[in-house]
């Protein structure tokens, strides 16, 4: 499908057209821009792309998109504001896309579903889903203008935020007929003023949806009467790892080292299924994925044959099984307390000895000390025989985990201190789980590990 900027003129009220240009793509990065891509000149705290009208150019670039007009022979559009301009340019494309349209967010979970969803509509049609982090308020927009515009049937956003208003300006351009409401969990508290402002922010996507479309709430979360009240007359399909009084449960549950076996339930039809991945938050995730695929129409046949398909996520207790029974358990991508005692328990069903590692957890304002020392408390009555902490917020789990009981308490500054430590862990019959904040960068550790083994 493509547009010209004459066309759009009119849409994003612009002051000014210096030239008319055609595209299909749009890129606001020249790093991965592509020839004949549309340029956005996005201006940001620490970031101005008007300085790159230049290099876009140079990579093939037809035109840009600004807000101050630049001396160069580029067409560019002039308007107010390139981040509103770049909403309202994938709003106007989503509009003239097919397809079922699909959202889901949450505090943890919400790529695992929009991936598991990935793999059950696979087995029904065509489908696009969020490529990598794409789920913020630019990354959403993106998303959007460079999917295909044709014949596919089902597509999935992943909607993130760190802070309030967040996803509902997103769900205003994605226009979800679908919305998964994954949880609400003690994560990015800071920017969301408590765990209130949490909940209230995720349930935007209830309110964002489609007035005429269904939601998928969880039953175990305890704020799912607040989230089911904002979703007035839209249909509502509930979730539980095991609670019978929702739509989607699982019966016969049997948790794993490395997967999940269970009956799935959807509306009193039943099907055994098996999950390639570990963890009772996993099976959650799938019921959720569940729910959402039931909502868009397919069969419960069809939802099993997906889930056996599942397999985990870069960052997402990733299994690098090495030689002498050790195992490393990447679990790096990210994390907030509910997510790391999720990896533990999963830690501890492993054989061998175990050992956590885990990196500071940021974001969470105030009540950081408590959260890192309630994991400290979690890891010990777990059972888990070594805790390195790495950073100064994990040290006040570490020294909680030695008052519980621990065996085994290492608190290290920083990752550059792990590796004397490593070299003391058992060779042989160890499963060892790395895990922390983005921002920790916990997955150079997993290299150290791995590195230990060559």
């Amino acid at each position: 499908m493509k547009f010209q900027l004459s066309q759009l003129q009119q849409h994003l009220q612009a002051r000014k057209l210096t030239a008319d240009a055609e595209f299909t793509r749009i890129s606001t990065d020249t790093r991965t821009l592509q020839p004949g891509d549309l340029f956005v000149a996005l201006v940001g705290p620490n970031f101005d792309g008007h300085e790159f009208i230049a290099q876009a150019q140079q990579k093939g670039a037809v035109g840009a998109l600004v807000s101050t007009e630049i001396d160069s022979d580029l067409a560019q559009i002039l308007v107010a504001d390139t981040r509103i301009a770049l909403a309202t340019l994938a709003r106007l494309r989503r509009q003239a896309m097919s397809g079922q349209w699909l959202a889901v967010t949450g505090s943890s979970g919400k790529t695992t579903v929009k991936e598991m969803l990935g793999q059950i509509f696979a087995q029904a049609g065509s489908v696009e889903v969020t490529q990598g982090n794409l789920n913020n308020d630019i990354g959403v927009p993106l998303t959007i203008w460079n999917m295909q515009a044709e014949d596919i049937a089902y597509r999935v956003l992943e909607l993130g935020a760190n802070h309030p208003g967040e996803i509902a300006y997103t769900c205003r351009i994605g226009v979800p007929q679908i919305a998964i409401l994954n949880n609400a969990q003690d994560a990015h508290l800071a920017g969301f003023g408590g765990h209130r402002g949490v909940v209230e922010t995720k349930g935007e996507i209830v309110s964002g949806t489609a007035a005429d479309g269904q939601v998928v709430l969880n039953l175990d979360d305890a704020n799912f009467a607040y989230w089911q009240q904002l979703a007035g007359a839209r249909k509502v399909w509930s979730f539980s790892v095991d609670k019978q009084a929702a739509n989607v449960h699982s019966k016969a549950l049997q948790l794993h080292p490395q997967h999940s076996e269970f009956v799935l339930s959807i509306d009193g039809q039943e099907a055994d299924a098996k999950l390639p991945l570990a963890g009772r938050h996993n099976v959650a995730n799938a019921m959720a994925a569940a729910a959402a695929a039931s909502a868009a129409g397919l069969s419960i046949a069809t939802i099993v044959a997906g889930l056996a398909q599942c397999e985990a996520y870069k960052g997402r207790l990733v299994r690098h099984e090495l030689e002498h029974q050790v195992l490393i358990i990447d679990d790096t991508y990210n994390a907030n307390p509910s997510s790391v005692r999720a990896a533990i328990d999963v830690l501890v069903q492993q054989a061998g000895t175990s050992c956590l590692i885990l990196g500071d957890l940021r974001e969470l304002g105030d009540a950081s000390r408590s959260l890192h020392e309630g994991l400290g408390r979690y890891a010990a009555n777990a059972g888990v025989d070594y805790f390195i902490g790495v950073g100064s917020r994990v040290a006040h789990a570490v020294s909680q985990y030695a008052a519980d009981g621990g065996a085994n308490p290492i608190a290290v500054a920083s990752q550059d201190e792990v590796a004397a430590y490593l070299a003391h862990l058992p060779k042989q019959n160890l499963s060892c789980l790395v895990k922390g904040s983005r921002s920790s960068r916990m997955e150079r550790v997993v290299e150290l590990l791995l590195q230990q083994e060559r």
